[in-house]
């Protein structure tokens, strides 16, 4: 039997290890891990909630075509697009926090040592600069590609689309290849590029199956949150209309209750997605560096905390 001083065994992990091992750290931390998650959560919808209201008479108007001279469209469309990029920025930040606190909780839980907020947060602060630049990566990278697809597809819309098709399945790939980037970064406090070098290490000749973890992880997300935010929203009236073409007309309760209903779902699957990553990474570890004998010798020198 393997030694199993956390929340996993230390050997090789299977996919039910991942997944419990997931789930366990969540139940057998939740302050640091629901509690956190709730309480980032919170912060960001306040913050956004406004910017969220002053658009919404604006699509109101648009979807129920009242503004339907393209003049006015246009003169909205500024305000729009700004408050759009404001939000994304707050989830941006708040992501990024929450995946390097996440997974430095993960890290501990693994041999079972004590995570609270205060230790937690002294290890991960010095490394927000770099796991912000490493988060920025991403979109980069995603404009990179989608912007050739673009050109292309203005002179050619023929070739435009099976570029696309190319452009798709190499985007699945990068994501793939540096998806346990951010462990890397937070656990081995390695630098950005480092990071991503180590991820590609790790995951190449495991690729199909580190794919298979992260889509299923993903379909578990997305059916979990949607399964959670659906009721807010039918409460809220915004689903009213869900099997017919009228528009369901976006109101102050609406954006109340959608708000609500993402805290509570964030609550839960954004732990479980970053226990999962942080939980696959160490997996790779283990089959490729005998991470496992290490970790066990290091829980046996220091017995877990209470």
């Amino acid at each position: 039997m393997a030694p199993r001083p956390g929340v996993i065994p230390l050997r090789p992990l299977t996919l039910t290890d991942i997944i419990d091992g997931a789930v366990k750290t969540m139940r057998s931390y939740p302050a640091v891990m629901l509690g956190v998650a709730a309480a980032v959560m919170t912060i960001t919808q306040l913050i956004a909630w406004p910017f969220q209201w002053a658009m919404s008479d604006d699509l109101n108007q648009i979807a129920t075509g009242q503004a339907v001279d393209p003049q006015d469209v246009e003169t909205m469309l500024g305000p729009m697009i700004g408050g759009l990029g404001i939000t994304l920025l707050i989830l941006l930040l708040a992501r990024v926090f929450l995946t390097g606190f996440l997974t430095a909780v993960v890290g501990k839980a693994v041999i079972g040592r004590a995570a609270p907020f205060s230790g937690v947060w002294a290890e991960v602060k010095p490394q927000l600069p770099r796991l912000l630049g490493l988060t920025m990566v991403y979109p980069l990278a995603a404009a990179a590609l989608i912007i050739p697809v673009v050109l292309v597809a203005v002179v050619s819309p023929e070739l435009g689309v099976l570029l696309g098709v190319v452009v798709f399945f190499v985007a699945i790939w990068l994501f793939v290849s540096f998806s346990l980037a951010t462990p890397a970064l937070i656990l081995e406090r390695a630098g950005v590029f480092a990071a991503l070098g180590r991820s590609r290490a790790l995951v190449k000749g495991s690729w199909w199956r580190v794919f298979g973890i992260l889509a299923l992880t993903t379909i578990i997300v997305a059916v979990l949150g949607s399964v959670i935010q659906v009721p807010f929203e039918l409460i809220g009236g915004g689903t009213s209309n869900l099997f017919s073409t009228e528009f369901a007309e976006i109101t102050a309760g609406y954006l109340l209750l959608s708000s609500i209903g993402v805290i509570v779902a964030s609550t839960i699957t954004e732990p479980f997605a970053a226990g999962v990553t942080a939980l696959l990474y160490t997996d790779q570890r283990m089959r490729r560096e005998g991470l496992d004998i290490e970790l066990a010798r290091s829980a046996e020198s220091q017995p877990p905390q209470p």
